[in-house]
C-alpha cells in the first residue's frame, strides 16, 4: 500500500501539470489481492477512485512488457482520473447543482466519447512517463503489424464501437495508444490535453469532430486515413527486414479465431508421451474453452464460416473443458494430465489451483487449495509437479509431490520477484524458468534443486520467455522479443552460445520440444490470433542473431520528494499512517439525481428526486427515492440498505407505490355524486387507485462456486399492504348490481429460493449457447407473518440451450416454468399469464435504458389475459444469425452488428380448477432482432416482433417494435 501511495503522489505531480488540471477531491484508492489476473478500473464519478489488483500481469498478457507494474497500472489509472474529472462549462454547473456543490459529479462528458481515446490517453502516458509499457511492447507491435500486412487494418467506425474482429476489446488500447502518439509527434504534445479542456466542456455529448477540429483543424477521419498510412509504412519498412534476413518458420496446424488477445487464446501446447499427438489450450470464441489436441502431422481444413472462420478446423479433438486458460502436462505415461485452472476459493477469491484429469469419465481432482499455482510442469520421474506460486504481489517456484500432495516452496533469491513458465531438465534435477526482478529485467535463469543454486542464464532488458529443455540437455529454446519481434531462441547449456531458431513476420512463443528432439511445436501470430504451429528442430539450422541493444532507458524510482504546507521539500516519512478501515469516510451523499419526470403515463405530471450512499469498498449501500405525483397529490418512493461485507450477504428495503387499476374492479352507481367529482364518471365504473406499500428483508448466500458452475440461495421475508384510495370516494349503491371488490389488506410473506446455472456463451453466438438454469422457490403466506390472507406457492423454471451441430451458430432455446399455490387469494389468482406489456415500446425502452425481457411470456395473447392458481409456460426459440455486419458510418455513434432471425412457439396458461388441454394456449411468431451500438458503448438489440395467438377470446395477433433481449 506504501508502495501504491508513493507511485500516485508521484503520478499526481506529473499527470497534473501534463494534462493541465488537478482534481479537487481526493482519489481513493482500492488494492485488491483477491485475483490472478492483473487489471485495474477508474472512475470519476461520484468522486474519484481507483481499484488496483496487485498481482504482476502474467506472460501472454497484453501487459506483460513492464519495468515497474504497480507504476504503469496506477499512472494508467491516474491518467483517466484526471482525464474524466476534466470539466468545464454547463456540465461543471450541473454538476455544482446536483453534487452538492464540489462533493461529487454526474456529469463527465470526457467518458461519453469512443473508448479509444480514453484508453489510448492513459496507455500513451503509462509508457511515456517508465521504460517500458504497451507503446515499447514487441507484442503490442506486433499486433498493430500483422493488421497492416495482412489487411485488416481498422476501420474508425470499428474502433470507435469495440467491433467483434480480434483483437476485440485490445483495439481500443492498441489503436487508441498508436493514434494518440501520432497526435502528440505531428501535432504537438500538448494537443492531446488540449482536446480533454474542450471536450470537457462540451455540453453535447458524442460531438467528438466539433472537438477536435477546434483544437487540430481536421476531423477524425482525415486523422485517421494519415494515422494508417503513417503506420503502414512503419511496419511495411520493419517487415522488408524481416524478410530479407529470410523467413524461418514452421507449419501451421490450427486455423482458429482468438477469444481474445490477452490470455483466452491458442496457447501452453504440450506433446502426448509418443509424440502423436500435440494437446494445448483453445478458445476460439466459437465453443467453450478447454484442452484439446491434433495430430503432430496436422489435420484437414476448410473455409471458415462467418466473420468468425467458424469450423476452418476439422480434425480437433476435445480432451476436456476447462473455462480460463490452462496450462497442462502429462504425468509419465498414465495418460493423467496435470493443469491449472481459476477456482472461487472461500466464495471471495478467484485463484488458479493444479488439479488432475485422469481420463474420460473420472472426476477432475483438486490438487491444491489457494495456493495461486499455474504453469505446472511433470517431473520426467512422473513423481513431481514444479509450478509458478502466486502470492502477495510476487511469485516463486513450488514443488507439489503427486504421492502425498505436500507442497514445498523456494525462497525467493537473486532478487527476482516474478518466476513463470517453469520446465524440468531431462534428468529432473534443474528447472528453467523466466524470471522478472527490479528494473525490467525478465530474463531465464537455471534453478538447481539439489545444490538450491540460481543461474542467470540471460542478462538484458529483452522480455525472456517460456523456457524448455531438448530432451539430451544440450539446449534451452525460449521466446524473446530481442529483435523487436517475438522469436524463438536457443541458448547452448555447455557453451553458452545464443542462437535464433524462427524468424516470423508475427510472432512465436511458447516453445515445446518433442520428446524424440526432432520437431519444435509453438504458438505463432496472425491477424486472427494465436495458432499452434511445428517446425523441424535442427541445431545445424539454428543462425545468429543480430547485434542489437535494447533501446528501453534504465527505470527510475517512484519516490517523489514529499512537501510541506509551505510547498518546501521535507524528508519522506518511513510508513505512511495507518489506521483500520472506516467506511463512514467516504458514505455520504455526493449527488441528487432526478428520479423521475414524466408527463406521458396514466399518473399524469410527476417529478422526482433519488440519492444514493456507498462506501468505497463496496460493504454498505443506502439508497433512497421520492417522486411528487402532481394529479393525486400523492408522494411515493423507497429506500433500500444493502450489506456485502460478510456471508450471507442481506438487505432492507421500504417503499409506496401508487397505481391506476384497469382490470381488477368494476362496479355500477345509480345515484353519485357528478357533482362532487371531476367530471362525470358514469353509471358504469371500471378501475380504482391501488396504494401499495412494501417492507422487504432478504439474506444470500453462495452455495456453489466453480468456474462453470453457479448455485446460490435465498431467503426472503415481505409485507405488502395494498389501500383502495378511491374506497371513500363514493359509497356503493345497495341498489345496483354486484360488483367486483378490489384486492386490498395485507400480504405476509417468506420465501425460499434456489437457482443454478452453467449457462455459457461464445463471442460470436447470440445469447446463451449452451448450458442450463433451474431455479425453485417456495412463498408461504400466513396471517403470522402479517396481513389477513393464508397461501403456499411454489414456483420452478427450467432453461436449456442446445447449439446446434453445424456451423453459424444457430442455437435452440427452450424454457418451462411453472407454478401451484394453494388458492387463498379467493378471486385473485396467484399467477398471470399473458403478452407483452402494452406499455413497452421502442421509445420508452431506449428512455428507460432497459431492454424489455422476453421470459415467461405467452406470445400472441394479452397481457395478463390468464390468471389462475396454476400455470405453465413453455416457450421455444430458435435463432439464426443472418450476418455479421461490424460496420457503421465513420465516426458518428452508431454502429451496426449483426442481423438474426428468431422463430417461436409459446405454450402456456393459467388455471384454478381441474386441468383440462383446452387451458393451455398455443402462440407463435418469429423476430427479426438487429443489433446495435449506439453511442460507442451500449448495445441495443431492436426486435420486430409479429406473434399470434391461437384463441378466439384472449389469442390476438400484433407486429411490435422495441428494444429487448431474449430469454
Amino acid at each position: 500500500a506504501e508502495r501504491v501511495a508513493m507511485t500516485a503522489e508521484r503520478a499526481h505531480d506529473r499527470l497534473s501539470v501534463e494534462l493541465g488540471h488537478a482534481p479537487l477531491l481526493k482519489t481513493h484508492i482500492v488494492v485488491r489481492d483477491d485475483t490472478d489476473t492483473a487489471n485495474g478500473s477508474a472512475s470519476a464519478t461520484p468522486f474519484p477512485r481507483i481499484y488496483a489488483n496487485v498481482v504482476a500481469p502474467y506472460e501472454m498478457s497484453v501487459l506483460m512488457a513492464y519495468d515497474d507494474w504497480i507504476d504503469i497500472l496506477i499512472t494508467h489509472e491516474y491518467v483517466h482520473i484526471i482525464h474524466l474529472d476534466t470539466v468545464h462549462g454547463l456540465p461543471k454547473l450541473v454538476n455544482a447543482v446536483l453534487g452538492f456543490g464540489v462533493l461529487g459529479k454526474v456529469w463527465t462528458p470526457n467518458i461519453i466519447q469512443p473508448r479509444w481515446v480514453v484508453e489510448g490517453l492513459a496507455t500513451k502516458y503509462e509508457s511515456s512517463f517508465g521504460s517500458q509499457g504497451r507503446f515499447n511492447s514487441a507484442q503490442f507491435d506486433m499486433l498493430l503489424r500483422m493488421g497492416v500486412l495482412e489487411q485488416s487494418f481498422e476501420t474508425l467506425d470499428q474502433v470507435n464501437s469495440s467491433a467483434n474482429v480480434f483483437p476485440f476489446s485490445t483495439s481500443v488500447y492498441l489503436y487508441g495508444l498508436h493514434f494518440m502518439h501520432y497526435i502528440a509527434e505531428r501535432y504537438g504534445r500538448d494537443k492531446i490535453a488540449e482536446l480533454g479542456h474542450i471536450y470537457g466542456g462540451q455540453a453535447v455529448p458524442l460531438s467528438i469532430n466539433r472537438a477536435i477540429k477546434k483544437v487540430l483543424g481536421v476531423d477524425f477521419d482525415q486523422l485517421w486515413e494519415e494515422f494508417r498510412q503513417h503506420t503502414a509504412r512503419r511496419f511495411q519498412a520493419q517487415a522488408r527486414r524481416i524478410r530479407a534476413r529470410g523467413i524461418r518458420e514452421g507449419r501451421r496446424l490450427t486455423y482458429s479465431t482468438s477469444e481474445q488477445a490477452s490470455g483466452q487464446f491458442t496457447r501452453a501446447p504440450f506433446w502426448s508421451p509418443d509424440d502423436r499427438y500435440i494437446y494445448f489450450y483453445e478458445d476460439d470464441a466459437h465453443t467453450n474453452p478447454g484442452i484439446r489436441r491434433i495430430r503432430s502431422t496436422g489435420g484437414r481444413i476448410r473455409e471458415g464460416w462467418g466473420i468468425g472462420r467458424q469450423g476452418a478446423d476439422m480434425d480437433i479433438e476435445d480432451v476436456f473443458q476447462v473455462q480460463e486458460a490452462a496450462g497442462g502436462a502429462f504425468i509419465g505415461a498414465t495418460g493423467d494430465i496435470v493443469f491449472n485452472q481459476s477456482r472461487n476459493h472461500d466464495f471471495r477469491y478467484g485463484w488458479n489451483d493444479l488439479h488432475r484429469w485422469r481420463g474420460p469419465g473420472h472426476d477432475i481432482e483438486q490438487l491444491t487449495f489457494g495456493k495461486r499455482a499455474r504453469d505446472p510442469e511433470v517431473s520426467p520421474d512422473g513423481r513431481t509437479v514444479v509450478f509458478a506460486r502466486n502470492d502477495v504481489g510476487q511469485s516463486r517456484l513450488g514443488f507439489l509431490e503427486l504421492d502425498t500432495l505436500d507442497v514445498i516452496e523456494v525462497a525467493a533469491k537473486d532478487r527476482v520477484q516474478q518466476v513463470t513458465g517453469p520446465a524440468f531438465s531431462p534428468d529432473g534435477r534443474k528447472v528453467a524458468f523466466s524470471g522478472w526482478r527490479d528494473g525490467g529485467y525478465r530474463d531465464i535463469y537455471v534453478y538447481d534443486r539439489e545444490t538450491e543454486a540460481l543461474e542467470r542464464v540471460t542478462a538484458d532488458r529483452y522480455l525472456d520467455l517460456q523456457p524448455d529443455w531438448t530432451p539430451d540437455g544440450a539446449y534451452i529454446v525460449f521466446a524473446s522479443d530481442r529483435d523487436d519481434v517475438f522469436n524463438i531462441y536457443a541458448y547452448q547449456v555447455e557453451t553458452g552460445l545464443l542462437q535464433q531458431v524462427t524468424n516470423v513476420l508475427g510472432g512465436a512463443f511458447d516453445p515445446v520440444v518433442s520428446h524424440d528432439g526432432a520437431r519444435l511445436a509453438y504458438i505463432g501470430y496472425r491477424s486472427t490470433g494465436y495458432d499452434l504451429w511445428v517446425m523441424e528442430l535442427d541445431p545445424a539450422r539454428f543462425f545468429e542473431p543480430l547485434p542489437s541493444v535494447s533501446p528501453l532507458r534504465l527505470k527510475d524510482q517512484p519516490a517523489p520528494p514529499v512537501r510541506g504546507e509551505d510547498g518546501a521539500p521535507r524528508q519522506r516519512p518511513l510508513s505512511a499512517r495507518n489506521s483500520p478501515y472506516r467506511p463512514i469516510k467516504t458514505m455520504y451523499p455526493r449527488l441528487i439525481m432526478p428520479a423521475g419526470i414524466e408527463i406521458s403515463n396514466a399518473n399524469g405530471l410527476q417529478l422526482g428526486l433519488s440519492t444514493s450512499v456507498s462506501d468505497v469498498l463496496g460493504f454498505h449501500y443506502l439508497g433512497g427515492s421520492y417522486t411528487y405525483l402532481f394529479a393525486y397529490n400523492k408522494s411515493v418512493g423507497s429506500v433500500d440498505y444493502s450489506f456485502n461485507q460478510l456471508l450471507p450477504n442481506f438487505s432492507l428495503g421500504y417503499g409506496r407505490g401508487f397505481f391506476e387499476r384497469t382490470g381488477d374492479f368494476e362496479r355500477y352507481v345509480y345515484d353519485h355524486r357528478a357533482d362532487e367529482l371531476e367530471g362525470d364518471p358514469g353509471f358504469y365504473q371500471v378501475g380504482y387507485h391501488e396504494q401499495v406499500d412494501r417492507v422487504s428483508a432478504s439474506v444470500n448466500v453462495p452455495v456453489v462456486r466453480h468456474p462453470i458452475h453457479q448455485t446460490d440461495a435465498d431467503l426472503s421475508y415481505r409485507y405488502t399492504h395494498y389501500t383502495n384510495v378511491d374506497a371513500e370516494l363514493e359509497p356503493i349503491d345497495p341498489n345496483a348490481p354486484t360488483s367486483t371488490r378490489p384486492f386490498v389488506g395485507g400480504v405476509g410473506e417468506i420465501a425460499l429460493g434456489m437457482a443454478y446455472s452453467n449457462e455459457r456463451s461464445v463471442r460470436f453466438g447470440y445469447g446463451n449457447t449452451s448450458g442450463r438454469r433451474l431455479g425453485m422457490r417456495v412463498s408461504l403466506i400466513d396471517p403470522a407473518l402479517g396481513g389477513s390472507y393464508r397461501d403456499l406457492q411454489i414456483t420452478g423454471n427450467y432453461q436449456e440451450y442446445l447449439s446446434m451441430p453445424w456451423r453459424g451458430h444457430q442455437t435452440l432455446a427452450l424454457r418451462i416454468e411453472g407454478g401451484a399455490a394453494a388458492g387463498g387469494f379467493g378471486r385473485r389468482g396467484a399467477f398471470f399469464v399473458g403478452g407483452y406489456s402494452m406499455d413497452q415500446d421502442i421509445i420508452r425502452t431506449i428512455i428507460q435504458r432497459s431492454a424489455f425481457s422476453e421470459q415467461g411470456v405467452l406470445r400472441g395473447f394479452s397481457p395478463g389475459a390468464l390468471q389462475g392458481n396454476y400455470y405453465s409456460v413453455l416457450n421455444a426459440e430458435y435463432r439464426i444469425p443472418i450476418a455479421d455486419v461490424e460496420r457503421g458510418l465513420g465516426s458518428l455513434p452508431l454502429f451496426m452488428r449483426r442481423i438474426l432471425v428468431a422463430g417461436f412457439t409459446d405454450f402456456g396458461g393459467a388455471w384454478s380448477g381441474p386441468f383440462t388441454a383446452d387451458v393451455i394456449k398455443v402462440g407463435v411468431g418469429a423476430s427479426l432482432i438487429l443489433s446495435f451500438k449506439i453511442g460507442y458503448a451500449e448495445t441495443v438489440n431492436v426486435f420486430f416482433t409479429y406473434a399470434h395467438g391461437f384463441d378466439d377470446v384472449f389469442g390476438i395477433d400484433y407486429f411490435r417494435m422495441l428494444i429487448a433481449r431474449s430469454f
